[in-house]
């Protein structure tokens, strides 16, 4: 077995372990963890979006985000509206106090990324960021080459 994609596998894998832990303990005051964040300052930053378009932006199930929505309504963090069209479809907001409760993510999330390119000079830091970038961009299109294969038998 190759060494190296070992290697990167597990350290994807740490970093992304280490990521959640961290805005874990970074968000707790508000009363959330790290999986309510990346739906937080999506709503934050697109007013309006509907619970289907949120789940395609992050490449989440329907059960996953219904329940992350959830907690944020519950904490008053977001709101949810009708459609004036469609009234199937929930637009989502986020509330005065989830305004600034997205401000502390976006500065947690500022620091997580200050520790992870400690010591890296900012050509290294954004060679980093667009590694990962099509790293992540290679995964989504293998899964969904192989999906797409798979419902064709």
């Amino acid at each position: 077995m190759d060494e190296s994609s070992v290697s990167l596998g597990r350290n994807i894998s740490i970093a992304y372990r280490m990521g959640n832990r961290f805005y874990d303990r970074e968000l707790a005051p508000m009363g959330m963890g790290c999986g309510q964040q990346f739906f937080l300052l999506r709503i934050y930053e697109n007013r309006g979006i509907s619970m289907y378009d949120l789940a395609r932006m992050g490449l989440f199930d329907k059960g996953t985000v219904t329940r992350a929505v959830q907690k944020l309504e519950e904490l008053g963090y977001v709101r949810s509206e009708a459609d004036e069209c469609d009234k199937r479809i929930r637009r989502l907001y986020v509330t005065e106090t989830g305004e600034a409760v997205a401000l502390e993510g976006y500065a947690a999330r500022e620091r997580w990324t200050a520790l992870l390119t400690r010591g890296m000079t900012p050509e290294e830091a954004e060679t980093a960021r667009e590694l990962l970038s099509r790293m992540a961009e290679n995964a989504i299109q293998a899964l969904e080459q192989e999906e797409r294969e798979n419902d064709g038998n």
